[in-house]
């Protein structure tokens, strides 16, 4: 399949700040990877990254708090995908190469926060963040040349 054009295609994703409405983003993404083409393990680390971006701006923008639009833009062209997750809440403190100290063989003792965004990093190959007339935005994108 023809992966689009050099222009990107572009789809928008809006829900409330709610958790529960959240499987409806990651369904959508899995179901914009498969028609991609994309190798299904790689279709389960975007999908994880976005609902794990989308639980953080619930989390953190909103304070949990129902009522809020969460919009996830996934845009798509022939080199890359790209994920822009955004909210109207508090801003992000944003820092790139954040480093997690512990064990990973010890199960009982994993860091309660900071994970995300680690593992937003590890998948995605460009990470960036800006705030803008109240809209805050945290951008993912990853080269499909890295995925197929």
């Amino acid at each position: 399949m023809e992966i689009f054009s050099d222009q990107d295609a572009r789809i928008t994703i809006s829900i409330d700040s709610r958790l529960d409405q959240v499987p409806m983003v990651g369904y959508a993404v899995r179901g914009i990877c498969a028609q991609l083409g994309l190798i299904e393990s790689f279709v389960s680390q975007l999908e994880l990254t976005v609902v794990e971006a989308v639980n953080n701006a619930i989390k953190h923008a909103y304070g949990s708090q129902a009522g809020h639009a969460v919009e996830v833009i996934v845009a798509v062209n022939r080199e890359r995908i790209r994920f822009e997750i955004c909210n109207e809440g508090k801003s992000l403190n944003f820092q790139r190469g954040t480093r997690l100290d512990y064990d990973p063989h010890d199960r009982k003792n994993l860091p309660e926060g900071g994970m995300g965004l680690h593992i937003m990093e590890k998948v995605m190959d460009d990470i960036s963040y800006f705030s803008r007339d109240g809209r805050n935005c945290l951008v993912l994108c990853k080269r499909l040349s890295k995925i197929n």
